[in-house]
């Protein structure tokens, strides 16, 4: 059932027990989303006949060039500064979009993101553009009054100590007969009225559905769901409403994270089990009767195609393409296909029993590369691309299989060889053009390029295959331990003569180092006697040298010696002329008896101690000079010390 079918009365959309008030926040909305994934794959129609090429069957890609026309939707509301940024915002909603055929205009029925004209049309309804709520509320309320109804905000005079108080950001709800009065201004109201009742607080920014008024904001990356009285769905992204219904109300069926849909409604690729993309359904649940029984019903679709994917949705027997990004479907007429991914896919397999020329059944374990060239052609046939080339790929085998006897796969026990086999390659090359020639044929017919075909493993199967490969084993075994056999004698003889050759090597470095030893000592023994002979003149140079320097250092000795003497001998031949001539000076009788006094204390001192001295007396035989001298140089002497006393 579609929502453009559902008739809803105002009692048949009430979604709270409490009367008038109904709070939409984050969670409540949450559960109304988070549905299970749910596909919807419509039954197809279109079945071509085999011999059709895929350029002459496919007319969706033809209308996909097609532009969808000018638009004879009418402008939005233009009375107010808060209507001119929706009205932008839906002149510029259905931007082109770029396909796999080319760039055209919006397609009717996909991407829903702006207002419909009906919605716009509403004279109680005020999209936001680039003002705020509180200005939209305005303008509702300056509709209402010329419309005749009664005024939306309260004319309550603010209180300065009583009343109940209603914050900056903050709206006050009151009730009057069952319809809405709201306070926008902060401060305090007194409601002293028997007819209006005080209904709470809520926020500017808040989603409110509240006595048929509804308003509600979101912000970038988010976008409200809404129903409107008409049971018309349409999507409000990064904007907002304030809107009042006096016939059916306006109803907030969820608000949705267009950035991330939630792990729980992401598409997995069924061959490759990735993610291609993901899909959230917006559910409502509409009442049947007055059993209270209800049905839910998808009122919007919301995509998040993932870079190199695109996106597959269904017009009747029309097939659209949407590129990577986000999208979103409320048309009742476009339904989803499927996703698919425009990036490179491989998938390792088991194909069925291929029968060879004997009859034994044989499964090979394949892998298939391949990649989406065009996806509505394949979207047409099938919902993925394996399986598209699954029964190609096994026919493709089946034919190869059926010309080859089971020998060729018992060549080797793994298709990479363990034994040096010639065949090998030939078989693998001649059986992977060949089916690499089928599978490009047939896979070329719904879009599909293959990379490659490669096989990577084979057995046989049947009691019969079972039997054939316990005998092929057998024989396998034997060949691999002849071929060891070999390998180990082989190794043992390169073994012997490795060691010869290091037994070798050993010698020829044992000469090696002795060589160099000899080299070493006699360079070593020609060095210390150099050495020697060098010391040896170095010390006869300078026993030389130390002898000429002794014998000039004599030379100067002596000079200096006899120069010392001279002078020494000069001074004390002065020194006596000076004393004698003091003492010829010196007058008296005493005088020379004191001189020579002095005389023998100076000879005392002169001779060595302990020496035994005999003093001669006055005798007969002196002379008269001797007597003479000694009396005159006492005389000098005793006047030398007379003076010295005075």
């Amino acid at each position: 059932m579609s929502a453009s079918r559902l008739l809803l009365s105002a009692e048949d959309i009430k979604t709270s027990a409490a009367p008038g008030l109904l709070l939409h926040d984050t969670h409540d909305l949450q559960q109304t989303s988070n549905l299970q994934y749910q596909t919807v794959l419509p039954p197809i129609t279109f079945s071509p006949s085999p011999d059709i090429t895929p350029a002459s069957t496919d007319p969706p890609m033809e209308l996909l060039d097609k532009p969808a026309g000018p638009s004879t939707r009418p402008p939005a509301f233009s009375t107010s500064a808060t209507t001119t940024g929706s009205a932008a915002h839906h002149a510029s909603a259905h931007a082109p979009i770029k396909t796999s055929t080319g760039i055209v205009e919006h397609l009717e029925g996909t991407d829903d993101w702006s207002m419909p004209t009906q919605v716009l049309d509403h004279p109680f309804f005020v999209p936001i553009g680039s003002g705020s709520m509180v200005q939209a509320l305005r303008e509702l309320d300056r509709r209402m009054q010329e419309a005749g109804h009664y005024h939306l905000i309260t004319k309550k005079p603010k209180r300065t100590f009583v009343g109940r108080t209603v914050e900056p950001g903050q709206i006050g709800l009151l009730d009057f007969n069952g319809r809405p009065i709201i306070a926008l201004d902060p401060g305090r109201y007194l409601n002293l009225s028997l007819t209006h009742s005080w209904h709470g607080i809520c926020g500017v920014t808040d989603q409110l559905e509240f006595r048929g008024l509804t308003f509600a904001q979101v912000g970038q990356g988010e976008c409200l769901v809404v129903l409107s009285p008409s049971n018309q769905i349409f999507c409000v992204r990064n904007g907002g409403f304030a809107a009042f219904g006096s016939e059916g109300r306006f109803r907030i069926v969820a608000v949705v994270d267009t950035l991330d849909l939630g792990d729980e409604n992401a598409v997995r690729e069924p061959a490759t089990k990735e993610i291609i993309g993901w899909k959230k359904e917006i559910r409502t649940r509409i009442q049947a009767g007055g059993s209270g029984y209800g049905v839910e019903a998808t009122v919007a679709t919301f995509f998040n195609v993932p870079a190199n994917n695109v996106l597959i949705v269904q017009q009747g027997d029309r097939l659209i393409e949407l590129p990577a990004g986000q999208h979103v479907i409320t048309n009742p007429n476009t339904t989803f296909r499927g996703f698919f991914s425009l990036s490179e896919r491989q998938k390792t397999f088991e194909t069925k029993p291929a029968y060879t020329v004997e009859g034994v059944p044989v499964i090979l374990r394949v892998n298939l590369r391949f990649r989406i060239a065009s996806p509505i052609l394949l979207a047409r046939h099938y919902n993925d691309a394996f399986t598209a080339l699954e029964n190609p790929a096994q026919s493709a085998v089946n034919a190869v299989v059926s010309r080859l006897s089971y020998q060729a796969f018992m060549k080797a026990k793994k298709l990479d060889g363990d034994i040096p086999d010639q065949g090998i390659v030939p078989w693998l090359e001649t059986f992977k053009q060949e089916c690499m020639q089928e599978l490009t044929e047939q896979g070329a017919q719904y879009g599909v390029v293959i990379e490659s075909f490669n096989v990577l493993d084979r057995r046989l199967e049947g009691d019969l295959g079972k039997d054939l490969e316990r005998q092929a084993e057998a024989v396998l075994q034997n060949q691999i331990r002849a071929t060891q056999i070999d390998l180990q004698n082989h190794i043992a003889l390169e073994t012997q003569r490795g060691q010869l050759r290091v037994a070798e090597i050993e010698a020829a470095k044992v000469r090696t180092q002795t060589d160099a030893q000899f080299y070493t000592r006699s360079k070593e023994t020609d060095a210390r006697a150099y050495e020697k002979l060098q010391l040896a003149k170095a010390t006869a140079e300078a026993s030389k040298l130390q002898a000429d320097q002794d014998a000039a250092n004599t030379v100067v000795l002596a000079e200096a010696e006899r120069q010392r003497v001279e002078l020494l001998a000069q001074a004390k031949r002065r020194e006596i002329e000076q004393v004698t001539a003091a003492y010829a000076e010196m007058q008296g009788e005493h005088t020379p008896a004191i001189v020579m006094a002095q005389l023998d204390v100076d000879k005392h001192r002169a001779l060595p101690p302990h020496t035994v001295y005999f003093a001669g007396g006055n005798g007969a035989g002196a002379s008269s000079s001797a007597a003479a001298l000694s009396t005159g140089y006492a005389t000098a002497l005793g006047a030398t010390m007379a003076v010295k006393g005075n």
